[in-house]
């Protein structure tokens, strides 16, 4: 008699694979809860944007001939900048501020440096033509400045454009994150626009955190615990940051809310007004775990799709277990500056405790031994296999880095399904990057 199956919807790029699954064994698909959003959302940007100038003293720094500079994130976030930044152009035209007197910075930390397509697409055409536009150059010691150091050392190399503006603005979107806890706030400073050092310095400090804790992560893991995330905090207010624009979106990339004004307060309210909706409650480990990145900006590569769902399923994987993850990758292993160094490492695939040794005295940098960690830990302490559903890398390359592939995510789950058998615990996460597992 044939098992009953249920079928899920599993997204891969922009499309939706389903995949059908015995349901005598299925535990249930953890998703994000069903978000309300804005039903007039520029219009709460602009008010939200008006209100933090008053609050945040841009009103009295705006001039003519006062410098702005603007901070965005890059390609592998979902922020809505294409919203947000003309608002704050016309509000900052309004007090007096010149176009020519602005520059947007698009805070790449350790990625690859945006293309003009990319920009265009992150913040519209008109305003490309409009003000000047450019890349975060973090490797760049002349266009950084030296702001001090933070109670943990880490020195707060800043570019110089963002640096010496009178007014300083950043932009952000609020999700959880496998190194800072949440992303958003004060990271458009560190890692966005400071030196390779400062990011080193500051990612570094992960190793010791996860070795007490015995996990792969620091998924919403807050302070005082993430003093990664506190150094970050420290980092941005001494950068001089005035404000900025943090937000939340649902499934679909809709504003559900935006927060505006000082960077810490700003932050821990958009992750107030996160939690709500992307905590789910996963009663057991399973056998076999059924993902999706969920957040097609975050598929830019195996770094970053993998960062997203690595370090958040390890505590919900047996060991022994399989993960399926449906990633793009349509930039390959890797959207940094050192596409190749990171291939070498994951050949290598040191195990975690080599990894805190490596990281800590700088022979790999923090920002790719973060990421390096979460498959390093499923792999060699779990002993996990990871199957990898994607069109752009092939099955010659990820075995070489130690994962699986399967073309499509029904293949993947037969293959894991045969290797475990008719009694295996399975569970989905779909949109793994847009939730905060909890047991």
């Amino acid at each position: 008699m044939a098992r009953k199956k249920i079928a899920i919807n599993v997204p891969l790029g922009r499309e939706m694979q389903k995949v059908s699954i015995p349901e005598g064994q299925f535990l249930g698909s953890f998703l994000p809860k069903e978000m309300p959003v804005l039903e007039h959302p520029e219009a709460e940007l602009q008010h939200a944007i008006h209100e933090a100038f008053e609050t945040c003293g841009i009103i009295d720094k705006a001039r003519p001939a006062a410098k702005a500079c603007i901070v965005i994130t890059d390609r592998t976030r979902p922020t809505p900048n294409h919203m947000i930044v003309p608002i704050l152009l016309n509000a900052l035209n309004a007090l007096g501020v010149r176009d020519t007197d602005m520059t947007i910075i698009v805070g790449v930390g350790m990625h690859a440096p945006d293309s003009i397509e990319a920009i265009r697409q992150n913040v519209g055409k008109v305003v490309v033509d409009r003000v000047e536009v450019i890349n975060s150059e973090p490797d760049n010691e002349e266009a950084m400045v030296l702001m001090g150091e933070t109670s943990l050392g880490t020195p707060v190399e800043v570019d110089r454009r963002f640096a010496e503006a009178d007014i300083k603005i950043g932009t952000g979107n609020v999700t959880p994150c496998m190194l800072a806890g949440w992303s958003g706030g004060g990271k458009i400073v560190l890692p966005g626009v400071v030196s390779r050092r400062t990011i080193y310095e500051n990612h570094k400090r992960f190793t010791g955190i996860l070795a007490d804790l015995e996990c792969g992560s620091l998924l919403g893991i807050m302070p005082p615990q993430n003093i990664v995330r506190a150094d970050i905090d420290e980092a941005a207010t001494k950068s001089g940051i005035d404000m900025v624009i943090n937000t939340v979106l649902d499934t679909g990339n809709n504003l559900v809310a935006v927060r505006a004004g000082e960077h810490v307060s700003v932050h821990r309210a958009a992750i107030e007004k996160s939690l709500a909706y992307t905590e789910v409650r996963v009663p057991q480990a399973v056998d076999i775990l059924v993902t999706g990145v969920g957040e097609v900006n975050y598929e830019v590569s195996l770094f970053q799709g993998g960062s997203r769902v690595c370090g958040g399923v390890d505590r919900y994987l047996n060991d022994g277990g399989t993960l399926i993850m449906a990633n793009e990758c349509r930039e390959g292993i890797y959207e940094g500056f050192e596409h190749e160094e990171f291939r070498e490492w994951m050949r290598q695939m040191p195990t975690p405790a080599k990894l805190r040794e490596l990281t800590e005295s700088l022979e790999i940098g923090g920002e790719k031994s973060c990421v390096l960690h979460a498959f390093s830990w499923l792999i060699h302490e779990k002993k996990c296999r990871i199957i990898t559903v994607t069109d752009q890398m092939s099955q010659e390359e990820l075995k070489e880095v130690h994962l699986d592939y399967a073309p499509n995510i029904q293949r993947a789950f037969d293959e894991a399904s045969i290797c475990h058998g008719n009694s295996a615990s399975i569970a989905a996460m779909p949109f793994a990057a847009l939730v905060l597992p909890t047991s």
